[in-house]
């Protein structure tokens, strides 16, 4: 509609202008005609004597220089009484300017005038001797000509604005096709919850790339439900071991009426095990449904290594275990909490496989940070999945855990655009490398 107007204002403006320029020039032929007849008007002659000089109205010979065959010529006299050539069957108008041109008091006047409903251009000057001659043409043809030029115009505009509606709704309708695309599959998404709907791109302006913004947005929502759907499916079934434990050992503490002291000791100790596990399991689960990807925790320069050794000091006073930290990590641009969060949980695995008295060896370079155990390292089968989600090795199985440790390492490291990795090097080596600030 926009591209219809402008070129419908374009035509009527285009059209106007041709049609005016037209219309001036036609009657600037007519004027300056006039204006020679004006001027070889006779000077100080009688009335009577130059109406006899022209003769009837169709002049031939000498007289032809006075008069064309298409123009109309009469004398004004002071009285504003006129005299107009033999068979001259119209009368020109006369009004007070002609009567004071004639008078002398005023130059001579060109005008538009209308007699007998013949359009005429008539021009009046002065003639000498109390007298005015008055010359006009009529205007019919060139009225017939600016009419068929009008509707020539008009046909052509009307037809312009037309083929400018087609070609605009054409183009319209093709560059907004994506547009429809990407309604059209929003309201499937909305009613039908289907995630896995795409927008086919086959274009690459402004348009293509908001196609695509909302496929990688349909792409992210279909990820962050997948991960929901598997995160509470894991949960459930991780969350019935120790439920299961308790409420086995509830039921039978409440029917043990003569348990001894040492076997109902035994029994709250293990009940007592099972909440810690219970209660560990669940906040690993909700530190990671509520992991720093959301952004709540802003971007901003972090020194990784001061931030490795505030966990080293706190974990030293939680289980007395030592642990070593050598090497720089340098600056990266992080989230401390989360950092901190991730490397605490990188010292519990490795404080849970050491031996007693051995230490945690932590070695720091530039955006890296491994932390070593002295246990007896990763089985080959368990490489590709100790980041996996409640992913607990055989061996691991009598230990305290839930699995979701190092699946919350993980997710720290690569929503700072990091990688994890594990190896072993007598003992396991698990951790990280994030990109240093340059």
């Amino acid at each position: 509609m926009l591209v219809t107007g402008a070129v419908a204002l374009a035509v009527i403006l285009v059209s106007a202008s041709a049609f005016f320029l037209a219309r001036t020039q036609m009657r600037s032929v007519i004027d300056e005609s006039l204006l020679e007849r004006i001027a070889l008007a006779p000077r100080n002659e009688s009335a009577s004597g130059m109406m006899r000089r022209v003769g009837p109205l169709l002049l031939t010979g000498a007289a032809g220089d006075l008069l064309r065959l298409d123009q109309y010529v009469q004398v004004v006299f002071v009285d504003g009484s006129i005299l107009a050539p033999t068979g001259q069957n119209l009368v020109l108008p006369v009004g007070d300017h002609d009567v004071a041109i004639a008078a002398g008091s005023e130059h001579g006047i060109i005008r538009d005038v209308f007699v007998d409903g013949v359009h005429l251009r008539m021009v009046t000057g002065p003639a000498g001797d109390g007298q005015a001659v008055q010359y006009a043409r009529p205007l019919t043809e060139i009225d017939q000509t600016l009419v068929k030029l009008a509707l020539v115009l008009g046909l052509v505009g009307a037809f312009g604005v037309a083929l400018a509606a087609a070609l605009g709704m054409v183009v319209s309708r093709s560059s907004l096709a994506p547009v429809s695309a990407l309604t059209a599959t929003a309201e499937h998404v909305a009613e039908t919850q289907d995630l896995e709907a795409r927008i086919e791109i086959d274009r690459d302006d402004e348009i293509g790339r908001l196609a695509a913004a909302f496929n990688m947005m349909l792409g992210a929502l279909q990820t962050s439900r997948e991960q929901q759907r598997r995160l509470v499916a894991d949960a459930s079934h991780e969350l019935r071991t120790p439920l299961t434990s308790l409420r086995t050992n509830i039921e039978f503490l409440a029917k043990a009426e003569e348990m001894g002291g040492d076997d109902r000791s035994a029994l709250m100790d293990d009940m007592s095990f099972e909440m810690r596990e219970l209660s560990s399991l669940v906040g690993e689960m909700v530190e990671l449904a509520t992991d720093s990807k959301s952004g709540d925790e802003p971007l901003e320069g972090v020194d990784l290594t001061e931030t490795v050794t505030e966990v080293v000091v706190r974990a030293r006073r939680r289980t007395g275990r030592t642990i070593e930290v050598s090497g720089n990590a340098g600056q990266i641009a992080g989230r401390p909490n989360s950092l901190q969060r991730a490397v605490s949980n990188l010292i519990d695995n490795a404080h849970k496989w050491s031996p007693p008295e051995a230490p945690v060896l932590i070695t720091l370079s530039p955006g890296r940070v491994e932390v070593a155990d002295s246990g007896p390292g990763i089985a080959t089968e368990d490489l590709a999945h100790v980041f996996d989600r409640f992913y607990r090795a055989t061996e691991a199985r009598s230990l305290p855990g839930s699995g979701l440790g190092l699946s919350i390492v993980k997710e720290v490291v690569e929503n700072h655009g990091g990688t994890v990795f594990a190896f072993n090097r007598d003992g396991a080596v698990v951790g990280f490398e994030i990109p240093i600030l340059t």
